[in-house]
């Protein structure tokens, strides 16, 4: 039986990058076939549409408009996307926040690799995270967090999200509604993710919403307690920084 062949766009204004993804996919990844490339998003978009490709390449940053701006003009988001950059630390993290994937330039071969498997596998609902990606880009705080559960992709408003708790390389998410999601990333990853005046890192194996925080007590070494009535320990070392970033927080 004949493999179908995975069609592929790559938008990127710089030449070299399109010529460094077309040696990847040339070596590396045989049944992908660039069917186009563009270097604006008008003809990228015009490139999606008539080609209709399963993956595109889509640089963030170009003359002209933005990788999310060419998304904004297609009605029909029925591909994957692995957005392409040089640095863009705001965008990544909206990304991140909308389980999509990035590469960084220049090109790592095992990241590029570890991309491509991730998308080789997915199933997941991509209208549903594009519309959380750019429902994020135009705020300064991301409003909706993409995660991977055992159920599939869940779409988790931030702002209800109590805490987050280690568990050893997993974490799990504690929600205002009762719900608890077990999820494949560990903390640091969600401290990264989350917007630092809100979530703060209270202990090694929690981070809390301070919009949820209840109370704070000095006894028993000292502890918060939350909106669904756990008790979080603080860290020695992180008492006073608490009680500081709460007062700014509340004032």
């Amino acid at each position: 039986m004949t493999k179908s062949i995975i069609r592929v766009v790559i938008i990127d204004d710089d030449c070299q990058s399109i010529d460094v993804l077309r040696t990847l996919l040339d070596e590396y990844c045989p049944g992908f076939k660039i069917v186009g490339s563009a270097n604006n998003i008008e003809s990228g978009a015009r490139e999606i549409i008539i080609k209709q490709p399963e993956i595109v390449f889509l640089d963030i940053e170009m003359p002209g408009g933005s990788g999310f701006d060419l998304l904004k003009m297609l009605n029909n988001r029925n591909f994957d996307v692995v957005f392409i950059t040089a640095h863009n630390k705001y965008a990544i993290d909206a990304i991140k926040h909308s389980a999509l994937d990035y590469l960084l330039k220049p090109f790592d071969v095992k990241e590029f690799l570890e991309t491509i498997e991730r998308i080789k596998g997915n199933q997941r609902n991509k209208t549903l995270n594009y519309d959380i990606l750019l429902e994020n880009i135009n705020g300064p705080v991301p409003k909706k967090l993409v995660v991977a559960s055992s159920r599939g992709y869940e779409y988790i408003p931030v702002d209800s999200i109590v805490r987050i708790e280690s568990e050893r390389s997993y974490a799990r998410i504690f929600l205002t509604n009762g719900r608890i999601i077990m999820v494949s990333k560990c903390l640091n990853d969600y401290q990264n993710m989350l917007c630092p005046k809100t979530f703060f890192r209270i202990h090694n194996s929690h981070l809390i919403n301070l919009n949820h925080v209840i109370m704070y007590s000095r006894n028993d070494g000292g502890y918060v307690e939350m909106v669904d009535k756990s008790k979080i320990p603080v860290s020695r070392n992180k008492k006073d920084i608490f009680m500081n970033v709460m007062q700014q927080f509340i004032s």
